[in-house]
């Protein structure tokens, strides 16, 4: 035991004279925690212990959690009293759930009986650390409550405003359904109006009017409540939000020239919209044709200048670019692309698009939830599939996935030989050459695909998938998953055709993939006048539908970053910066058919975990 300490304190001398540049307050936590181990290397217990219990927490304080859980481990709890029990409990959680054991970290708190027993800096950590593991849990009412409860202890205004946003974060990640059931189980008045906040946002955020005005119907019911008196950042922007209501809308296309019939497509779809809603009578929509100008500041120009008061597109990147760079906007803008990197400074400047990336960061995110490590991936030899595969890679590295290889094609004709090299079958049958050349005789073999990998990210066009597919499967990785994204799914029902894509599963607009209801019967009438909205056309169709349905929200959509409103076009939400995210849905093709995997709410998962 001896030498085990004194390993553990070489090692942290070691590394505390390695990092120079760490804050000073860090250096002289570890110090100290150092100091304690050094005390515990020649005491007996119960010292030793106690003297490992004071190291661990200095590291845990510390935020070095990984040196904390080691020291934790040489200790032992039966030579602690009752209350350093606890801190044991506590800061050995607190590093577990930091270090992604929230399972864990949750047995330790729950062992913790008598918090108030303890300073009041000791329940607020606890209290913290307890709601933070109950949040990554996907307990959300929870770590609400616990965070509603500790307001109390509070006195510092920074203290209460992070706590007023963590309450608000958490609630907002709950259903209004449960919202509904967590409110008829409780009379508590503070724990009701924090329900009752989260239940009105997420009820009328589809009508922003209807949402300021219960608002302050909430204030008025609620004059003492701490979200009253310091409301969360978020709400706060909410309740200062404004709601657009434009008079002329210009749209802003490119309807002549090589990209018109997506510019058409999306046309028809904002029409759609337009025709569909409460409003059509009182708002003008004017069409400009932005391909018959060389400059795209001339429409944009002429626009306003014949009384727009809301912009919608254009639809290029270059002539996205270019307005964004004015020096000021002089009407709120909704583009239609997205220009990556893109500063922008304008405050009613919107980015609405149709990007691959997304797409593959939504695969990357579902491959880790399924627990995958570490894939191949097989994309066109394009800017799009460079771009496409760059999104995949970042996002699922983010995750401590692995990408072991990557193969680009361009030829049809090459599309055997890659498949057999991005699986190691050309290096089986190598070998296989090498054993033959060697002994001189012919040799009975198997071919062996590699086994370092667990999924397939494949980027391709219908037919191309047609021709990859099947020789995946020759090659031995039948078993192995196979992601991908839109561009797959070309939107026609073929179950012969596309027999050869059964088994992959891929992200598309609901517009093409959805079997809810209501998108069903929209796309059955629409189809009957405009065929093509079955297509790959559909998506810039659905594009062009949200895009007129969510110009009121906007504003209030930015506000309330953590609200998704379903579209055509996924589920979509505005971040701080004015760029609209989708969250697209799901398929996987069965007997030729695209079918829809409807994933499990929160609180199903979480139902599901504690059974």
């Amino acid at each position: 035991m001896h030498k085990r300490i004194l390993t553990l304190l070489v090692l942290f001398l070691i590394a505390s004279c390695s990092q120079k540049n760490d804050v000073q307050n860090v250096k002289e936590g570890i110090d100290n925690a150092n100091y304690y181990l050094g005390l515990a290397k020649d005491s007996p217990q119960p010292q030793k212990s106690q003297y490992l219990l004071k190291a661990a927490t200095i590291l845990a304080q510390k935020a070095q959690y990984l040196k904390a859980q080691e020291t934790f481990s040489f200790l032992n709890p039966e030579y602690l009293s009752s209350l350093e029990k606890e801190s044991y409990y506590l800061y050995y959680g607190m590093s577990l759930n930091e270090l992604e054991q929230t399972d864990a970290a949750l047995k330790f708190f729950k062992r913790i009986q008598k918090p108030s027993q303890h300073d009041i800096d000791w329940q607020i950590t606890y209290r913290k650390a307890l709601s933070k593991a109950y949040l990554k849990d996907g307990n959300y009412y929870e770590a609400a409550k616990i965070r509603i409860e500790m307001e109390d202890l509070l006195f510092n205004e920074e203290q209460i405003e992070e706590n007023h946003q963590f309450i608000w974060d958490s609630l907002s990640n709950i259903s209004e359904q449960f919202l509904r059931l967590y409110q008829t189980q409780f009379s508590d008045p503070i724990v009701n109006g924090w329900l009752d906040i989260a239940l009105l946002t997420r009820k009328h955020i589809d009508h922003p009017e209807q949402l300021l005005s219960a608002l302050n119907q909430w204030k008025q019911r609620y004059p003492l409540h701490p979200a009253n008196v310091k409301m969360p950042y978020e709400l706060k922007q909410v309740a200062e939000a404004k709601v657009y209501k434009p008079k002329q809308i210009a749209l802003l296309l490119p309807l002549s020239g090589k990209i018109a019939s997506g510019g058409r497509m999306i046309r028809d779809g904002f029409f759609a919209a337009h025709y569909n809603s409460e409003q059509a009578r009182d708002v003008v929509v004017k069409v400009y044709d932005t391909a018959k100008d060389l400059s795209p500041l001339t429409p944009y120009e002429r626009a306003i200048k014949e009384g727009a008061d809301f912009i919608v597109g254009p639809l290029t990147k270059e002539a996205v670019q270019k307005i964004a760079e004015l020096e000021s906007l002089e009407v709120p803008q909704l583009s239609l692309n997205h220009v990556d990197g893109l500063e922008v400074t304008h405050k009613n400047f919107y980015q609405f698009g149709l990007p691959l990336e997304d797409e593959a960061q939504q695969i990357a995110d579902l491959a880790k939830k399924q627990q995958h490590q570490k894939a191949v991936i097989l994309a066109p030899s394009s800017d799009q599939g460079d771009r496409t595969v760059n999104a995949f890679r970042e996002a699922f590295e983010k995750q401590e996935g692995n990408v072991a290889e990557i193969q680009y094609y361009s030829d049809p004709k090459e599309i055997k030989m890659i498949v057999k090299r991005l699986l190691n079958i050309d290096n089986s049958e190598r070998r296989k050459d090498q054993l033959v050349s060697i002994l001189g005789q012919p040799l009975e073999y198997v071919q062996r695909r590699r086994q370092d990998v667990d999924m397939v990210f494949l980027v391709s066009s219908p037919g191309e998938a047609r021709r990859i597919k099947p020789f995946l499967d020759y090659y031995f990785a039948h078993d192995l998953p196979v992601y991908s994204v839109s561009r797959i799914n070309s939107g026609a029902i073929n179950a012969q055709l596309n027999n050869d894509l059964n088994g992959i599963v891929f992200t598309d607009s609901p517009m093409l993939i959805s079997n809810a209801k209501e998108i069903q019967d929209l796309k059955s009438s629409i189809a009957q006048v405009l065929p093509s909205v079955s297509s790959p056309f559909g998506r810039l169709f659905a594009l062009g539908f949200d895009a007129y349905q969510i110009i009121p929200n906007l504003n209030m959509m930015q506000a309330f970053t953590s609200y998704k409103r379903r579209g055509l076009s996924g589920y979509l939400s505005v971040d701080q910066q004015g760029r609209v995210n989708r969250t697209l849905s799901i398929a996987q093709f069965k007997k030729g058919v695209p079918s829809e995997i409807i994933p499990p709410t929160d609180e199903q998962e979480q139902k599901q975990k504690s059974r």
